[in-house]
């Protein structure tokens, strides 16, 4: 059910940009998951991409889709993020009559999985939950603009182990 709503949203998003293309954005970022459990810290390259849509000027909603490259840490052979997908609200504090530094805040959920092999046995796990965040953005000339931010997209258990997924990130933003 929730692999659907995010999808949903996604497909949503194109719909309700074309009735007010001034505010429909989307981006890519570039960033490192930090995953982390008492046994385990790994550090995996993502990619993300974004779209939203800012309803009002201090509020947006937004999709993402994530992957992670594969890497071996300890036992563990190709540990990866295969895919992580998130609906959020954005809370934004424009800075300046001309609105090229936002300061923001996100909160929404999130579904992911993530895969490894242990002694040659594929495993994989899927997971939910509420994630939240804070970042800037930073726009040149009101359209593109680069964006700084950190995300928890989980902090979870897993049969009794506890982890979470945190992410650094750096963007490119544009507007419509």
């Amino acid at each position: 059910m929730r692999k659907l709503g995010i999808f949903l949203l996604f497909m949503a998003m194109p719909i309700l940009a074309h009735a007010d293309n001034e505010h429909f954005y989307w981006g890519l970022m570039v960033g490192k998951t930090e995953y982390e459990d008492p046994a385990l810290d790994a550090s995996l390259l993502t990619g993300t991409g974004r779209f939203g849509w800012q309803l009002f000027p201090f509020l947006a909603v937004e999709g993402r889709l994530a992957g992670t490259t594969g890497e071996d840490v300890g036992s563990l052979q190709d540990l990866r993020l295969d895919y992580l997908g998130s609906a959020l609200a954005k809370l934004m504090l424009p800075l300046g009559k001309k609105k090229k530094v936002n300061l923001y805040a996100m909160g929404g959920v999130s579904g992911y999985k993530i895969s490894y092999s242990d002694l040659g046995t594929k495993t994989y796990f899927t997971g939910d939950g509420v994630s939240y965040g804070v970042g800037i953005d930073l726009f040149a000339d009101g359209i593109n603009g680069l964006n700084f931010e950190w995300m928890q997209y989980a902090d979870e258990e897993y049969e009794g182990i506890p982890y979470t997924l945190n992410t650094y990130s750096i963007g490119y933003i544009r507007r419509f």
